[in-house]
């Protein structure tokens, strides 16, 4: 039987006359030919751009496989041991290798004000008045409500010579907790050298009624008689070291004030105990430097500590001059000659330390090399210089033969 297949299912239908590939190929290559014509027409300002993007895929494409092949980061060091180390150090009085440690973490313990406050003090404890400056701001950056931080920032302020500057961070810790024996007693402290001495006592009254047992308020009282009693002063100062033995300005001031009393082997014994500790100490070391020189006549003794003061800080004015000192009471001309030019060349503004560079190069032989640092001492002399170091720097001049120049009068005086 024959069936007949419907029309739908049938095959082989008729072609249509237009083929749709052919009429997409007319249509398509125009347009491909027109836009590769421009193309190639604007290949200067359309290059870059394409070069730009596949640098851009290749620098991509490196770096996705670099931080595939990084190693791990490194995990961050524990300050605990750290922070243990220079705490026991800090007990026994070993202030620089506690400052070793404690250098080491503060950027671990952003926050800490103990660890903050220790590395500040300990700074200013060594000289280190620079340094202690910028430890100070760090210390109340890391809690500026600390009443302990503004206090600190007081104490190392007026230590380098800004008493203005500390009263105001003193008072800003009393702010912060008025019953701060230790912002008292710092208060105190600027306010003696801003020469108000009335205002320093009542306030360290104030700081020792607080805490009788404040050591930085004794030592602070002690400094209020050395003027007027000695003993008192000794007195304050012992009480205050046997608190805080592990302190060594305590200990400095203690020697101080024994010398003073003229009891140099109990000082110096006292500071050989800072040193044996902290042997880049730059204030125990200049003592010592200055009671072997002018307590005990020992100049080589005192040329030694002098030396190793220099050595621990090359910008030790202070010790280059004295050294400069020792040098001409040992005669070695040449060499005080280098150690007071190292003086002024360190921007002293002393007209004693200009009359000694001077007078160690009249020493050597040579007037015309002594004459600058004698005029510049000469020009640097104020109402608060001394008589003999304004004569000797006459003298001086006179025998160098050198012109003493006059200061100059005023436009009132001169029409006066």
């Amino acid at each position: 039987m024959h069936l007949r297949t419907p029309k739908r299912y049938r095959r082989g239908n008729k072609r249509s006359p237009i083929s749709l590939r052919w009429l997409w190929l007319w249509i398509l290559t125009p347009i491909v030919v027109y836009f590769g014509i421009q193309i190639y027409n604007n290949l200067d300002t359309i290059a870059p751009p394409i070069q730009q993007a596949l640098y851009n895929m290749a620098d991509s494409a490196q770096s996705q496989m670099a931080t595939a092949q990084a190693p791990p980061p490194t995990p961050t060091e524990d300050p605990s041991d750290a922070i243990s180390n220079a705490d026991a150090n800090w007990s026994q009085g070993r202030i620089e290798a506690a400052l070793s440690d404690y250098k080491r973490v503060l950027d671990a313990v952003p926050n800490d004000v103990q660890t903050y406050y220790r590395y500040t003090l300990g700074l200013t404890m060594e000289g280190r008045l620079t340094d202690a400056q910028a430890a100070a701001e760090q210390l109340v950056t890391a809690n500026p409500f600390s009443s302990d931080a503004w206090a600190l920032r007081a104490m190392v302020l007026d230590w380098s010579g800004k008493p203005g500057e500390a009263i105001a961070s003193a008072l800003h810790a009393l702010e912060l907790d008025q019953n701060s024996a230790r912002a008292k007693a710092f208060l105190a402290e600027a306010y003696y050298d801003m020469g108000d001495s009335e205002q320093a006592l009542d306030t360290v009254n104030q700081a020792l009624e607080l805490d009788p047992q404040s050591f930085e308020a004794l030592r602070v009282r002690g400094l209020l008689s050395w003027n007027t009693d000695y003993l008192e002063t000794r007195q304050y100062f012992s009480e205050a070291y046997d608190i805080a033995p592990n302190m060594p300005y305590l200990a400095i001031d203690l020697a101080q004030i024994n010398f003073a009393l003229q009891e140099y082997d109990e000082a110096i014994d006292i500071l050989r105990g800072v040193v044996e500790v902290n042997p880049q100490n730059t204030t125990a070391l200049y003592w010592l430097g200055s009671y072997y020189n002018a307590g005990v006549g020992n100049y080589a003794q005192a040329a030694e500590y002098l030396n190793r003061c220099v050595e621990a800080d090359a910008n030790n004015i202070n010790c280059y001059y004295l050294l400069g000192r020792v040098q001409i009471n040992l005669e070695q001309y040449a060499a005080a000659a280098q150690s007071l030019k190292s003086a002024v060349d360190q921007g002293s503004s002393d007209p004693r330390h200009y009359l000694w560079a001077g007078r160690a190069q009249i020493f050597n032989g040579s007037c015309p090399a002594a004459i600058p640092y004698l005029q510049k001492g000469y020009d640097l002399v104020t109402e608060d210089t001394s008589v003999e170091v304004v004569q000797a720097l006459e003298s001086d001049l006179r025998d160098c033969r050198a012109p003493i120049a006059q200061p100059e009068a005023t436009d009132e005086a001169a029409t006066g």
